[in-house]
């Protein structure tokens, strides 16, 4: 035992000597900094009262020493509404924090911003400060824009109410938004409608849409960050549901809207063609994870408007009488490998008890273009009676072969053009802007397409 005393005694002063060591391993030399992966944290603009995503920053010392960091903290304490994690430390302070030589710790970083009082955003900024023990101080600023909002959750308008929204402050959708019926919503010039995740708005009334060529009505997903740096979330679809018009609802006017990025866009059921359900002037529909315009058995006039890139069709019609005008269908989605068309109809539909019932169809396209990446973008389902489905078609471009179904239904072709690869403009290449990269798209008209006429001016399109 005797024997062994002296080894015991050595090992304790070998144990005591590195953890002085540890200790001296932290240099207070105002030489040794940290490396921080970002000097700068910027949120886009954040809905106020909703929390933002979070945003990861990696704190590096690349010394061979330890450094020590006396605290960290936001300067503004906590009240400018952002948020920080330090090395799993949450609050506007922390104390103490040790990175050791050659090493990194995470900090992570969100904002909650308070209201801002105000109608248009908001900058909000704040500092992280780090204080070394070597008395050096290191700085990452915070900015963000604060957007207040009215948030309306599960509302409902009620039978005998006109409502309307305008565009003071934009609006943000919880649970959905209820049109009853009897209840008129009309949403003024320029009014901004954020909507949740899976939020609809479902109209039994009317719905109003009262936008204007330099201020139209938005609807978007309330999603304001991004996926990756190069793609905001803005630019991906299924952000939120869509608008749905019930059995109930009729003569409801759309003009000059941006509605974009959800699941259906508009969803008609089925009222019958005695009334006009729907009209919809110089909008944009775009970029959906299902159908861009669903309608069984209605009445609908569109003029002038874009309906682009879905996951299934951009237009499905079952039964009832429409007419386009000036307007481009373009299916040139790039979210999902296996679309569907550009243009799909049929006339007749199974009932609960499984029966199939004809359901006449009369649709009027002209001075249109109809396109998309598919060999054919125009569809008819085969038709339940031939007379009961008439499709007329006349100045308008499209991206189809149209003979195999004149054999099935009554078509009528007037002064077309053709898609063909020997055109100059082809396809996607009729536009100005198909960027499947960045999901950017303008559907405005590249000068070799053929809408254009022989003096230059746009012939066909909503553009």
């Amino acid at each position: 035992m005797k024997r062994l005393i002296p080894y015991i005694l050595l090992s304790l002063l070998t144990l005591f000597m590195s953890a002085c060591s540890d200790e001296e391993d932290f240099s207070t030399s105002s030489s040794c900094l940290l490396t921080i992966s970002n000097d700068t944290v910027s949120f886009d603009t954040v809905l106020t009262t909703i929390g933002s995503s979070t945003k990861r920053v990696v704190v590096y010392n690349n010394n061979d020493n330890g450094v020590r960091a006396k605290s960290v903290r936001l300067t503004s304490g906590g009240t400018s509404g952002f948020r920080i994690n330090v090395d799993g430390i949450s609050g506007p302070y922390a104390e103490n924090i040790e990175i050791l030589g050659n090493d990194s710790i995470f900090m992570f970083v969100d904002i909650n911003a308070p209201t801002q009082n105000s109608n248009v955003p908001k900058e909000i900024t704040d500092t992280i400060l780090f204080s070394l023990e070597s008395g050096v101080q290191q700085y990452i600023i915070l900015s963000a824009y604060g957007q207040d909002v009215n948030i309306l959750q599960g509302k409902v308008y009620k039978n005998g109410e006109n409502a309307v929204m305008d565009s003071n402050t934009p609006y943000l959708i919880l649970d959905s938004l209820k049109v009853e019926e009897g209840a008129t919503l009309t949403i003024n010039a320029g009014t901004t409608l954020y909507l949740h995740s899976k939020s609809y708005i479902i109209v039994e009334g009317k719905l109003i849409v009262n936008g204007n060529e330099t201020q139209p009505v938005t609807f978007k997903g309330d999603r304001t960050d991004k996926m990756f740096p190069y793609l905001p979330y803005d630019r991906i679809d299924g952000q939120w549901g869509g608008l749905r018009f019930t059995e109930s609802s009729t003569e409801n006017q759309i003009s000059y809207a941006d509605i974009h990025g959800g699941d259906n866009a508009i969803t008609c059921e089925e009222s019958g063609v005695d009334k006009c359900k729907l009209t919809i002037l110089n909008s944009v529909i775009h970029n959906f994870n299902g159908y861009g315009l669903t309608s069984t058995n209605n009445k609908l006039v569109l003029k002038d408007t874009q309906i682009s890139n879905a996951k299934y069709d951009c237009i499905r019609l079952i039964g009832g009488d429409y007419d386009f005008d000036q307007c481009t269908i373009a299916q040139f989605s790039a979210l999902h490998s296996e679309r569907g068309y550009a243009f799909y109809c049929w006339n007749y539909y199974l009932s609960e008890d499984g029966d199939t019932v004809s359901c006449p169809l009369n649709v009027n396209i002209k001075n249109t273009i109809l396109t998309g990446y598919g060999k054919d973008e125009l569809a008819v389902c085969m038709p339940y009676t031939k007379a009961d489905l008439v499709l007329s078609i006349s100045r308008s471009l499209l991206n189809s072969d149209t003979t195999g179904m004149r054999r099935y239904i009554s078509m009528n072709i007037d002064n077309c053009l053709f898609e063909s690869e020997d055109n100059a403009a082809y396809k996607a290449k009729n536009f100005k802007t198909i960027d499947t990269h960045n999901y950017i798209y303008d559907f405005h008209l590249d000068s070799l397409s053929l809408a254009f006429g022989k003096n230059g001016e746009r012939n066909l399109g909503a553009w």
